[in-house]
Formats: C-alpha cells, structure tokens, sequence
C-alpha cells in the first residue's frame, strides 16, 4: 500500500517538475502565458494515466496551480496573488486539470475493465475446455486446483466426498494451510451444511481460507478452499468468477459420478454373464466325472461277484481319478471365486523353492504314471517370500495341463532359475504344443480349451486364470510360449532380494 502511494507521488513530483521546467524555457523565449497553462494541463494528463485514482488527480491539479502562481505570477516565488484575474487562471487551470484527469483516469479504467473482461471470458472458455476433457475425479481436481491458482493468486484446496460424507479426493495447489483444525471444521461445515464459511464470513471467520461448497441437484458434492496468497478477502470479482466456474465443475464431476455407476452396472452385468457362462461350462464339465463316477460304481456294484480282482481295481482306480479330477475342478473355482471377490490374503513367509517344486511334484505323480517328469533345481537354497500353499497350487495347475494335454511317456521338465533379480520357475513339456490362437487366450477366465484330442478332459479355462490371478497377486507374470522343437513352456517369476547367488545349472 505504502509503496504504492510513493509511487504516485514520486511521478506527481516529477512530472509537475518537467512541466515547470518546460514552462520556465517558453517564459524565457516569451511565449504567451496560456502556452504555460497548457503545459501545466498536459502535465496533468500525463500523471493521470500514470496515477490510479481521481485523488491523486485532484492533488496533482492543485500542485499544477501552487507551481503556476509560485513561478509565473507577480509577485515571482510567492504565492500571493497580486492581479485578481489571475485567481480565475488558478480555478479553470483546477477544473479543467482535475475534469480531464477523471475522463482520462475513467477512459483507462474503462478499457482496463473491457481487457479483463475479455481475459475473464476467455479465461472460462479455457477452463471449461479443460474440464470437458478430464477423465476422472482426480483429473478433474488437480485441473481445477491449477486453473483456480492461476486465475485467483490463491493457494487452493479441493476436496470432493460421496454420498456418505467420505472423502474421495484431495488436492491442494500452493501452500498447504488448510490442515489447521479451524480450516478443517471450516471445510466440514462447508459440506454439511452447502453454506460459505471460513475467512471473510460468519462462521470460523478465524479460519486461514475461505471454503465455498460445490453443488448440484443432488447435494454437495465437494468444497473448495481458498487463501489469497497476497491476503485480504476475495473480491466481488473473483467471487463472481467462483458463481460461474463452481457449476461447471459440479456438472463435470456430476457425469463422471454417472459415468463410473454406469461402467460399474456393466461390470456387474458383465460378472453375471461370466458367472453364468461358468455355470453353463461347469455343469458340463462336471457332468463328466459324475457320470463316469456314477457308471463305474454302478457297474461294479451289479456285478461285484462276477468281476476279477484285476477288473475291480481298474474301476477304482478309474473312480478315483474322476473324483480327483472332480476335487481338481471344485477347488480352482473357489479359488478362483475368493480371488474375483477380492477375498483372499496373501499368508507371505520365507519359503524354500525347492520344496514348493517337490511337494508339487509329488502330488500330481500319482496321476503322472506314463509321464517322465524332471526337476532342474539348484545345489543351494533358494528362498522366496511368498504363500507357499498359492505357489504350489500354480505349480500343480500347470503340470496337470501339461500330463492332461501330452501323450503317454511324455517328457516334462520343471525347471527354477534365477535371473535379474526373479526367481523363475518353468514347466516345460514336448508335446504337440498349443497353437498361437489359443495361446494369446489361454489365460482367460471361462474361456473352453479343446487344446488337443489326447485329454478327454474339456476345461473352462478356470485353473490358467486361476494361475494368473495367483502369480499377479505375488507381483509377478505369468507367459507362454512354445518349447523347441516341439511343445509348451509355461513360465512365471516372483521378484525376490533373498536368493543365493551361486547357482549350478
């Protein structure tokens, strides 16, 4: 403020000075009186668009008329007035001075005021472009925070809540200040009750910002904080920007409310098309071991005296296998169920790899009699921080595909590595292989693999889904490719900073 002030009597001083200097020169070569007047009334022209007020203006005119008397009138450096006519000089000099300040000072205001209209109207055109083009809450927060810092010289907050009153997003351009339990009860009453508080208002007016409620058809949606950087209160200006911004963010975040319900009924409906999908594979390929199950039991309990001891442990053995593959189907699709809802939780310990491998191994060799499997693991430990009982389910999920889908003496190969910091484990087989098709699908959930003709088992895609969601939830990734010359490898890693670094390949 001071500053100001000195600098508009530093230019009313030296302004005037000029002029009077000038006007000394056009005395000295004898010009008219009325010459010097007109250089006194362009002095004061001059100031005025220098000047930002009608009181400068009117102290600089009587500064022009004490000059004028002091150095142009007899007496000469006196400001007594010896010839009367001239007090009617120093009135016009006055009020034409001070009148023509104030049109030059209104003109200046007048375009000043047509300029930062045209800046205020083109300011919102901009921000309303950028709001059309945001993609979420969050966008839509960190673009209105930067555009309002910009437009209002203000340190900002925005916060938007839902329907229950839980903050959904928060972000602040500037100074943090709005952490204070003054501001924050500010900002919460602000939301509660759809009302302006903080500074500058009624309620919290000890607050560092003024909070004002951003609003639509359906309540309060969010508050916006707002602490001039340079101090004071908001203007009638800026708050009439806010009545015309405010709006506009409330449709832009009102749609993208709708737009995420939306998205979020299609993904329900999408889950209820999926889960009937897996209703429809499943019950098929459960109809499967149950008939086998059930013929197989029927025909040996109709004929249990008839039958060889031979024939009667081939019917078990084949009854057993279908209740395993039966148990095998069960357990991938609550598995894999917990692991869409989001209700399983990683149970991470230090595990040794190799046991994870053999444990594997062991459970699927019963099933593996005409298949050749080989572990290639290293001398040394290899510990990983993982669910040991998830690790070797992938593992088992893995090598069942690969006995189901690979002829008798087969060869598979499980193989554990370590490379740039993961731990891989593989599961390699030479069979006929998978074809490109169906490796880029091979992952999806409920998708039906016929890989083959050699297994009589369909799956639903559930246990390589099941694999992926188990292997992403450790940080991993899962991939396929084919073995040379012939065959699958299906391989995945787990990032790891404990493992040994002597390895023996």
């Amino acid at each position: 403020m001071f500053e100001k002030l000195f600098r508009n009597i530093f230019f009313m001083i030296l302004i005037t000075l000029i002029c009077t200097m000038i006007s000394v020169f056009f005395e000295h070569i004898k010009m008219s009186e009325s010459n010097i007047v007109m250089i006194y009334l362009l002095g004061i022209l001059l100031f005025s668009f220098i000047a930002e007020g009608y009181v400068y203006s009117f102290f600089a005119s009587v500064f022009a008329v004490l000059l004028y008397n002091f150095f142009f009138t007899e007496p000469f450096y006196t400001f007594k007035v010896k010839n009367p006519d001239y007090i009617i000089t120093f009135f016009v000099l006055f009020i034409v001075g001070f009148i023509t300040s104030m049109l030059t000072i209104r003109v200046k205001l007048g375009r000043q005021l047509l300029e930062d209209r045209e800046a205020y109207i083109y300011s919102l055109y901009f921000i309303e472009k950028r709001l059309l083009n945001v993609k979420s809450g969050v966008e839509l927060a960190e673009v209105s925070a930067e555009e309002l810092y910009k437009q209002l010289n203000a340190n900002i907050m925005i916060k938007f809540f839902d329907s229950s009153g839980k903050i959904t997003c928060c972000k602040v351009r500037g100074e943090e200040i709005f952490s204070g339990t003054i501001d924050i009860s500010a900002c919460l009453e602000t939301f509660q009750s759809g009302s302006p508080c903080g500074k500058g208002s009624n309620l919290f007016s000890d607050a560092k910002a003024f909070y004002i409620p951003i609003i639509s058809h359906n309540g309060v949606l969010g508050v916006i904080g707002i602490s001039l950087i340079e101090g004071g209160n908001l203007s009638n200006t800026q708050l009439g920007f806010l009545d015309v911004i405010l709006p506009q963010i409330a449709v832009v975040l009102e749609r993208e409310r709708i737009y995420e319900k939306q998205k979020q009924t299609q993904m329900e409906i999408q889950g209820e098309r999926l889960r009937a999908d897996m209703l429809k594979a499943v019950s098929h390929d459960f109809r499967t071991p149950l008939t086998g199950i059930m013929g197989l039991s029927s025909t040996f309990l109709e004929n249990y005296e008839q039958l060889n001891d031979l024939i009667k442990k081939n019917f078990l053995q084949s009854i057993y296998e279908d209740a395993d593959w039966l148990n095998e189907l069960v357990e991938n699709i609550l598995q894999k169920t917990r692991f869409d809802e989001g209700r399983v939780k990683l149970r991470l310990e230090q595990e040794a790899a190799e046991e994870i491998i053999t444990e594997a191994v062991t459970h699927v060799k019963k099933r593996a009699l005409n298949h050749k499997i080989s572990v290639k693991i290293p001398h040394e430990i290899v510990l990983i921080n993982v669910d040991g009982v998830l690790i070797r389910q992938v593992l088992v999920n893995l090598l069942n595909n690969a006995i189901n889908y690979t002829p008798e003496k087969s060869e598979i190969i499980v193989s554990l590595y370590h490379k740039d910091g993961k731990v891989i484990f593989e599961v390699a087989d030479n069979g006929p292989g998978i074809s490109q098709e169906d490796m880029s699908i091979i992952f999806n959930q409920y998708e039906q693999k016929n890989i083959n003709k050699i297994s009589k088992r369909r799956g639903v895609g559930l246990g390589l889904s099941l694999c992926k969601s188990i292997v992403e939830a450790h940080n991993g990734k899962i991939s396929i490719r084919k073995n040379e010359p012939h065959g699958t490898n299906v391989s995945f890693y787990i990032l790891t900073k404990k493992v040994n670094e002597s390895w023996n390949h």
